[in-house]
């Protein structure tokens, strides 16, 4: 079986980059197995703390082989907390899938990494082990799609910026109010953030003072938010959330906050989504129209999950770039 591991948000990785304990979730012949052999893989940094139990403590009538039992797994985010785990093992038999499943749920609950034993296990142990310790090795990382991401969106903005003081002074100049305004979105692992863009409406009025509270409703377009809005000019800004590290260039459009409650107590799988950072240009959002219906939000599902899964094609992210351009390029002339 492949290795499922999760990474954690940006914060939870610096943590692991100085805290090595791990555990191994499963109390029985693998686990066994793994705990006693540990020691011809283990850096000098990494430790194993103890097991945790994979079925109820009574089931078990020996414990005496597995030393430190740090509890069972509908308490993990308890033991993760108390024994300081940045990593965990996922130490069952590949054949018990509702077992790994339910151990693979626990671990994205309490957003720990894991790691799977190989299904190589039972064939070659020691190569199997020592794959394994390798990956769990710490080592340091380079998010090379960020670095892609960084380095086109600020070639972007360096490229655009005098059409964008083009933008800011015509907006200035149709109608009163900031040049850009904001709103909460839901990034990856459910971390809020400031997604930009040019306004394109008028702002209203409360008690004589301008408004933007009728931003995330239906405000009213401007004759020049019109134009931003056809061409989706009004989403330039968001190459600084790309740049921030906020957003990617492609992924699921990011939710506000209220429709992705909504949408995750409704639609199963929703929270997925969150999985991967989200997108300036999404596939969903090429490959079907319109999202006012909970059946239309259901198939933009289908493509966001789909690319969460196939996010590494190289294939398939140029697929989405040209096909968003020609989109973008269509609409001048409708």
């Amino acid at each position: 079986m492949e290795k499922l591991d999760r990474k954690t948000s940006a914060e939870n990785q610096t943590d692991t980059a100085t805290n090595n304990n791990i555990a191994i979730i499963g109390v029985n012949r693998i686990g066994q197995t793994l705990y006693r052999q540990a020691k011809r893989f283990l850096n000098s940094h990494q430790k194993i703390v103890g097991f945790i139990k994979e079925y109820p403590l009574d089931e078990y009538d020996d414990q005496s082989s597995f030393p430190n039992i740090l509890g069972e797994m509908d308490n993990l985010e308890d033991i993760v907390k108390r024994n300081n785990i940045s990593q965990l093992i996922i130490a069952i038999h590949p054949q018990d899938v509702h077992i790994i499943h339910s151990a693979i749920q626990y671990c994205e609950k309490v957003k720990t990494d894991y790691y799977l034993t190989s299904s190589a296990y039972d064939i070659a142990p020691g190569n199997a082990m020592k794959e394994l310790f390798k990956r769990l090795a710490n080592l340091p990382k380079i998010n090379i799609r960020y670095i892609i991401d960084f380095l086109m969106s600020l070639f972007s903005f360096l490229l655009l910026l005098p059409s964008w003081i083009l933008i800011a002074l015509i907006i200035k100049l149709d109608s009163r109010g900031p040049v850009l305004y904001s709103q909460e979105r839901v990034g990856e692992d459910g971390r809020i953030f400031k997604l930009l863009k040019f306004r394109s409406f008028y702002l209203t009025r409360n008690n004589g003072e301008p408004s933007l509270e009728s931003v995330g409703s239906y405000p009213s377009l401007s004759a020049f938010g019109r134009i931003l809005k056809r061409y989706r000019l009004e989403d330039l800004p968001q190459l600084l959330n790309i740049i921030l590290g906020d957003l990617s260039i492609i992924g699921p459009r990011p939710d506000e906050p209220y429709f992705h409650q909504k949408y995750s107590r409704e639609i199963p799988f929703y929270e997925n989504r969150l999985k991967l950072r989200p997108g300036l240009i999404s596939l969903a959002h090429i490959e079907t129209i319109g999202d006012n219906l909970i059946e239309d939000v259901r198939e933009k599902l289908k493509y966001d999950l789909y690319y969460v899964d196939h996010h590494k094609s190289l294939f398939l992210n140029l697929k989405i770039l040209i096909k968003s351009n020609l989109l973008v390029f269509n609409s001048k002339f409708n």
